[in-house]
């Protein structure tokens, strides 16, 4: 999975603008569907880096979304950790100190196919201002996953959404995962939008779920921030490994079928909502 492999895909799936570049320099598509207007859906793959299979659904339903309200889709917010994943080390040129240190991190093996973190060591989905470093499961050294890094918003790829986030123009916001079948919602003490985490689970066949030991994720920073509707769809059956098989695609995409079209809705109820309260 080279960057070309990335961008290619993403102008296949519709309009493409870039959010952003990434740790490494390498750019960031987002599809842009829709017409554009504000109250879109923010939808957030590969956060993970082996969860690159998120990046592959999403563009297929951009591919084959029909509607006119807008979203927008970045399906690989961490390329450089796909690329790392799929690709392995040898993919990027890297000073021998640099290499030896990714090399280090990963426990010395050459297979970074289960990394999660970009290629700081930063884990993206703990990264973000909300209960930065409170998360049961943190740590605060560099590693394939789960480091905090060093302060809030400290890489690209966080900051990106930051920004997206504080352009206003956004009424929902879905982080995609892999694996699960689960939907979590809410943060803190905000658990608004119990309804609407349900249809979605109910749509795709997954449990609606919350994860009151996590913090610092995209989803939890959303609600932090807005006070809307959040979500992180955790797709695939639990019993597959790590990276989920590519070989499942095609059922996921039929699973996901209609996920953006309940997205879309749930944005312009929320978004009228807000508008006429304010």
């Amino acid at each position: 999975m080279l960057i070309s492999d990335i961008i290619s895909s993403a102008q296949r799936a519709g309009k493409v603008t870039y959010a952003g570049k990434s740790l490494y320099g390498n750019p960031v598509p987002m599809i842009r569907l829709g017409v554009a207007r504000p109250g879109a859906v923010l939808i957030a793959g590969t956060v993970h880096a082996r969860e690159h299979i998120t990046g592959r659904l999403l563009t297929e339903l951009a591919s084959r979304y029909s509607g006119d309200y807008p979203l927008d889709v970045i399906p690989y917010l961490n390329p450089d950790g796909a690329i790392l994943a799929t690709e392995g080390i040898t993919a990027f040129a890297l000073k021998n100190a640099e290499r030896l240190r990714l090399l280090r991190l990963n426990g010395g093996s050459t297979d970074f196919s289960l990394w999660k973190a970009n290629l700081r060591g930063v884990d993206l989905n703990v990264n973000f201002d909300a209960g930065w470093g409170t998360g049961a499961k943190n740590v605060r050294v560099p590693g394939g996953e789960n480091y905090i890094g060093s302060y809030p918003f400290s890489e690209p790829e966080t900051r990106i959404v930051r920004s997206l986030i504080k352009s206003g123009r956004y009424a929902v916001a879905v982080a995609y995962h892999s694996k699960g079948e689960e939907v979590y919602w809410g943060f803190g003490q905000n658990n608004d939008y119990r309804d609407e985490a349900e249809k979605i689970a109910r749509l795709l066949g997954y449990k609606p779920k919350q994860t009151p030991d996590s913090a610092g994720g995209l989803k939890d920073y959303w609600i932090q921030e807005t006070g809307l509707p959040g979500f992180t769809v955790e797709v695939g059956k639990d019993s597959f490994p790590h990276p989920y098989p590519e070989s499942e695609l095609d059922n996921l995409i039929r699973t996901h079928a209609g996920a953006f079209g309940l997205y879309a809705e749930i944005a312009e109820r929320v978004w009228k909502r807000t508008r006429n309260t304010t």
